[in-house]
């Protein structure tokens, strides 16, 4: 009985897990909690540091099927994985260059935002960020094996099917910190050991704010 039990148990947890993984295709579909499920999902991990907070624009979804993979890359705007939120980088744009082919995960931010990471824009100006952009070869994993090279970036949702895409860069911390005098500070002292755009020194930052969790 005991064991039958636990096996029903188990089962149920399994369906759960499975449940877990669906996307959307529009901003206003994840407000509005409009999801469509997959029944068959798993990321496959592109050449960058994966040591990086949530491993940057690097993870490519397969669901075994050539129709839905080909709908998941260019369509869908979201994807929840085992309770993890992927956003899609592919239409995102700061400054005329696209944040990347695939998926980021990401964060709930405050105000419906979402707060993710991308190649930096500034390393963008140097033939690796060009490379990486591009899907080539020559320079790519030299870009995004080093965590300076990536940067956070806010999306705010503007209608159903757009959005605006802010980099955090110093102007912005620094506004985000009038008034927090202690995190000022902080993020000052941080920004001398690395670059004052980098997730190491921005995401602890939020995290004290209380702005991600």
């Amino acid at each position: 009985m005991k064991k039958t039990t636990l096996l029903l148990l188990l089962l149920s947890l399994v369906t759960v897990c499975e449940a877990q993984n669906k996307y959307c295709l529009s901003y206003l579909d994840y407000l509005t909690d409009t999801w469509f499920p997959l029944e068959q999902l798993r990321f496959e991990y592109r050449s960058g540091n994966r040591s990086l907070w949530w491993g940057g624009s690097n993870f490519k979804p397969r669901t075994g099927d050539k129709k839905t993979d080909k709908l998941l890359k260019k369509k869908a705007r979201f994807i929840m994985y085992n309770d993890s939120l992927y956003v899609n980088c592919r239409e995102m744009k700061v400054e005329g260059n696209v944040l990347g082919n695939w998926y980021s995960s990401a964060m709930a931010y405050d105000r419906g935002r979402f707060l993710f990471i991308a190649l930096s824009t500034n390393a963008r100006s140097n033939t690796a960020g060009a490379a990486f952009m591009f899907g080539l070869i020559g320079g790519a994993i030299a870009a995004s094996t080093n965590n300076d090279n990536y940067q956070c970036y806010v999306l705010s949702p503007t209608s159903a099917e757009d959005a605006f895409v802010e980099p955090i860069d110093e102007k912005f911390m620094l506004k985000l910190l009038e008034g927090h005098d202690d995190l000022l500070a902080e993020y000052k002292a941080a920004s001398k050991e690395q670059n004052c755009y980098s997730p190491n020194v921005v995401i602890p930052i939020l995290k004290k704010l209380g702005l991600v969790k």
